[in-house]
Formats: structure tokens, C-alpha cells, sequence
């Protein structure tokens, strides 16, 4: 008689815990896909009937039934954009250039939403010609599939192409890292054959296009930056970030793990929507104390920044600096405040909120 694997192999919780960073697939000297195995004995945990955990089971249960995870009406969406000075085009009723794949947090997440607007204000005063598809948008799936759930995520991908058909715009950017990965490498499956960028790359043309201008060097901080999994190891997406926070004239350093080598904030995979986290030390924690160390010891006159360019790491780093008990000594910032602060175009009072 064979024994399922979660007897004799890996038990449930070790498979429930992988973030699905890639590091493991990439360092393997052989060509082995841990990942990929791990991702495999999910799919066949829910065939099986498998007891998950309950933040799993809700957030998969909204999926199906709202097109996101965080138990939101469709309609809700896009009620940022309405919020805005300026009109948001809807791009299943008028053609864009640009097709703005917003994702869920970004879109629904109250501490997210200010950066979300003033992606937006960049935009419209860089010139790019925007918009966003409001309901029509579901979740991309990118981690529904990485948690097993096949049959939602092709769901998901359904519903978003047929958005798409609905859309007319040239190509497709994204805030969210996790979104640019399933849209740019697995929504060619199913037809899906776009080009699909990160904000990080438009921001960056639109000021080496001269579209937005740096006005304000910002010297007065000292930052260091986290390189997104589902950017960085997966997609090679390394250099915009960088490049960008040069142009915007700020002291950075390098955190000891970057680049390819880059730890992860530990939500992907599903685990930001787990509902029972494992005891000691978070992924995230010891990230900001990593940071905190490449900084150095001592009291230091210019402000100590830790930039993200994922909605996910915004939460899970924001959260970490309070843990840890290192308010006060650096916060995390999403890259655009930094590109609105050196642009020039204010800050609203919600964003200085999530940035304090």
C-alpha cells in the first residue's frame, strides 16, 4: 500500500509554509523544482479533500464568488479611481494605450490606496494615455495557482480574457509583481500574448522621456531597497528600481541578500492569507532587521527609508517595522512616493498617513 506523501516525505505544514519564492529552484545544482513538487502535493491535498487553513479556504471561497480575495463586491473596485481629481478612463469602453492591471490589493487595501492614487497622478502627468477595466478586473491568479486551486485559476485567467476582449490598449502595466508574472509567463497559455510591464519600467521612461522631471533631489535619505520575488528572481527585474531611486538623487545601499539573491517578505504562495501563522521569527522581520544593519548602528541625520514596489510588501514590511519595534527608526515607503516627492506633485494627507 503506498502512503500519501504528507505521511512519509514532507508533512502538511512544511507544505503550507513554502512562499513559493523560487530561491530553492533556482540554487538547485541538478535542475530540481522543489517549488514545483510542493506546489504539486497542494493540488492534490484539495483533489483529496484535505482539511486547509480557514484563511485559505475564505480567501478562495471571495475568489470564486467576487474575483478577489478580500471578500469585496466587483463593484468596489474601482471606487478609487472615482475618487480622483481627474477622470480614469474605463478601458472596456474607450481605447488606452496602457491597460493598468491594478490587482487586488492595490485596488481594495485602505493602506495601499494612496499609493494607488498617486500612481495615477503620475501617470496623468507624465502623459500616459490609462486606464483600468474597474469590475471587469478579477484577480489574476498568479497565487491561486501556487496554492493549488487549478480549476479557480483557470476561472480567473476565463474572466479576465474576457475582459481583455472587451479592451482595446497596446499593452499592459502593472503595480502588482505577482500579477506581471502570471499575466507576462502564464496567460500565454490560454492566449494571452501581451506586453506586459511593471510600473517601475513606465515611471522610469517617463522621466528619462522627460515626461516627468525630477525637481527635488532627495538627498535627505538614506534607503535601501527589497527586491520583490515575483520581479526580481522570477522576471530578472532588477535594474528599474535602481535606476529610478539614482534619478531621484537619494544615498542607497544594498541590503547583504539582493538582486537574485534576495529574501522574500514571506506572503506569496498564499500565506499572506493564512489564517494561522507559524510560531517565531517572520520572514519579514528579519528582513527589516537586515536593513536596519546595512544602515549601521549610531543615530544618522538623514531619513532611513526601506522601499517596496509590491502592495503585498507595503503591508507585510509595514507590519514588520511595528513587530519589531522599530517605529521611529526606518519606514516603508512605496517608490512612487519617492518619485511623487521628487516630481513635485503633493503628497495627499492619506498618503503621508501610510507613509508615517
Amino acid at each position: 500500500m503506498l502512503l500519501p506523501l504528507t505521511e512519509t516525505v514532507i508533512s502538511p505544514e512544511a507544505v503550507w509554509s513554502c512562499t513559493t519564492c523560487y530561491a530553492c529552484v533556482r540554487v538547485c545544482p541538478v535542475g530540481n523544482e522543489p517549488m514545483a513538487d510542493i506546489v504539486d502535493i497542494r493540488r492534490r491535498m484539495l483533489i483529496d479533500g484535505y482539511e486547509i487553513d480557514s484563511g485559505v479556504q475564505n480567501a478562495l471561497q471571495s475568489l470564486a464568488t467576487n474575483g478577489n480575495w478580500m471578500s469585496k463586491g466587483k463593484r468596489l473596485r474601482g471606487r478609487w479611481a472615482k475618487e480622483m481629481e481627474f477622470p480614469v478612463k474605463n478601458a472596456t469602453e474607450e481605447p488606452v494605450e496602457h491597460l493598468w492591471f491594478v490587482g487586488d490589493t492595490a485596488s481594495f487595501d485602505e493602506r495601499v490606496i494612496p499609493n494607488t492614487k498617486m500612481v495615477a497622478r503620475l501617470f496623468n502627468q507624465g502623459g500616459l494615455d490609462f486606464g483600468i477595466m474597474y469590475q471587469n478586473e478579477s484577480n489574476s491568479g498568479n497565487d491561486v495557482r501556487r496554492v493549488g486551486e487549478e480549476g479557480l485559476f483557470e476561472q480567473l485567467v476565463e474572466q479576465n480574457m474576457a475582459a481583455f476582449g472587451k479592451a482595446q490598449f497596446k499593452q499592459i502595466v502593472t503595480t502588482d509583481p505577482h500579477s506581471f508574472n502570471t499575466l507576462k509567463n502564464e496567460y500565454p497559455q490560454f492566449g494571452g500574448t501581451f506586453e506586459v510591464k511593471h510600473y517601475t519600467v513606465t515611471l522610469l521612461k517617463l522621466i528619462e522621456e522627460g515626461k516627468l522631471t525630477v525637481k527635488n533631489k532627495l538627498s535627505n535619505y538614506k534607503v535601501t531597497f527589497h527586491d520583490p520575488c515575483y520581479l526580481g528572481r522570477y522576471n530578472g527585474g532588477f535594474t528599474a528600481p535602481r535606476k529610478l531611486l539614482e534619478l531621484l538623487g537619494v544615498e542607497f545601499v544594498e541590503m547583504p541578500r539582493n538582486c537574485e539573491n534576495s529574501f522574500c517578505c514571506g506572503a506569496g504562495g498564499g500565506q499572506i492569507w493564512m489564517g494561522k501563522v507559524a510560531p517565531g521569527e517572520r520572514p519579514a522581520e528579519n528582513r527589516i532587521k537586515e536593513a536596519l544593519t546595512t544602515f549601521g548602528e549610531g543615530a544618522n541625520a538623514k531619513t532611513q527609508l526601506f522601499i517596496v514596489t509590491c502592495p503585498k510588501d507595503m503591508i507585510m514590511y509595514s507590519d514588520a517595522v511595528k513587530t519589531t519595534g522599530n517605529e521611529g527608526k526606518i519606514e516603508v515607503r512605496d517608490i512612487i512616493q519617492l518619485v511623487a516627492e521628487a516630481v513635485g506633485v503633493e503628497m495627499p494627507l492619506e498618503a503621508e498617513a501610510v507613509a508615517a
